[in-house]
């Protein structure tokens, strides 16, 4: 009989006790940091650095690579090279623009990407500076594992300042920009 009695004071104490506890403190609040925006299952924490490549760029035979430095939860940093070599003329160039994330999630969805650019071109006697302001409208899709695909277009406003022989020259205009990137986000 007092191995009962003793068996009942435990169970009520055990029931009382766990039923006492304090409730979960888990309640969503403006204060709350994510650790990760790109997916509850991907443990790796935030997203700070993106490297693209763009494939059709290298189809018709430019070497574009863009390094994307996160600033914070709904910008990036973006710095592009671009350089190419074909048929005795040569050019190069760099792109510096910050891409917008208004979702807030860095490297996933809607974005819009301002930019500054810069070129030097070449060819045989022909030079040419060229500096120009754009921009594209798209959509990112960074997959859980870092693999990240992007896809947009937009314009650039851009002015060539060259010599050819001597004889200086002034370009302006517009142009379409198209953005095909792929990459990866770590």
């Amino acid at each position: 009989m007092n191995i009962g009695i003793s068996a009942a004071l435990a169970g009520l104490l055990t029931v009382l006790v766990v039923g006492r506890a304090a409730p979960a403190a888990a309640a969503e609040g403006r204060a709350d940091r994510e650790t990760d925006h790109i997916d509850a299952f991907d443990d790796g924490g935030p997203r700070s650095f993106g490297l693209f490549l763009n494939p059709l760029a290298l189809a018709l035979g430019t070497m574009a690579v863009e390094g994307d430095f996160v600033l914070g939860e709904a910008a990036a940093l973006s710095v592009e090279g671009d350089w190419m070599s074909a048929g005795g003329a040569s050019a190069y160039g760099v792109t510096v623009g910050v891409p917008l994330f208004p979702w807030r999630i860095v490297f996933h969805g809607l974005y819009v990407h301002p930019c500054v650019m810069a070129a030097y071109v070449a060819n045989g006697g022909l030079s040419a500076d060229v500096v120009g302001i754009g921009g594209t409208l798209g959509w990112q899709h960074t997959f859980r594992f870092g693999l990240s695909l992007r896809v947009g277009g937009g314009a650039a406003y851009e002015a060539a300042l060259g010599q050819v022989a001597g004889t200086s020259f002034a370009l302006t205009g517009v142009r379409p920009l198209l953005d095909g990137d792929v990459g990866w986000v770590f």
